[in-house]
């Protein structure tokens, strides 16, 4: 039987996950209809799920209780922000209670924020990841373990294959 090691264990898992209040966030109970593939190792899914499913095999289920240090960390006071309109003029136009998406059109980046709170001269802005703060509960079924293939892996450490004298080219 094979088993999720630390490295290198390619996951596939079906899973619906939650917060503490019942709230679903991804997938659903009845169908499961939420995938995730990874290759473990490589930060491709929150610390605290990998760590969870590590020992585990393909056909094991269960539930996973991801805290937010080591799901989306906790809510970061810093990255709640008062903009003045005068600064900000387009604060005047968002909704309290909403997510915002902005791009910054010189670097193309794209982030989001909630609007907390509008006042007569300012916004409050929260920069917080929309789960940082919640402990998210999986409920899981994985549904193919296997050792990560050699193309897998050259996708994930692209420096350590194809260099002169690596393993792959002799």
């Amino acid at each position: 039987m094979v088993t999720i090691q630390p490295e290198n264990s390619y996951v596939v898992i079906k899973y619906t996950v939650k917060l503490e209040d019942g709230e679903i966030v991804k997938g659903d109970p009845e169908e499961g209809l939420a995938y995730m593939e990874f290759v473990t190792g490589y930060n491709q899914v929150i610390p605290g799920l990998e760590r969870g499913l590590i020992g585990m095999a393909q056909g094991d289920s269960g539930q996973i209780a991801v805290p937010p240090e080591e799901g989306f960390g906790l809510t970061d006071p810093t990255l709640i922000q008062e903009k003045f309109y005068k600064e900000f003029p387009e604060g005047r136009n968002l909704q309290e209670g909403r997510w915002v998406r902005a791009t910054n059109p010189d670097h193309r980046v794209t982030f989001g924020y909630f609007v907390l709170e509008k006042k007569l001269d300012s916004v409050v802005l929260d920069y917080n990841h929309p789960l940082a703060g919640k402990t998210l509960i999986y409920d899981f079924t994985i549904k193919e373990v296997r050792s990560a293939s050699q193309e897998e892996l050259e996708i994930l450490r692209p420096c350590e294959f194809g260099q002169p004298g690596s393993p792959s080219t002799g």
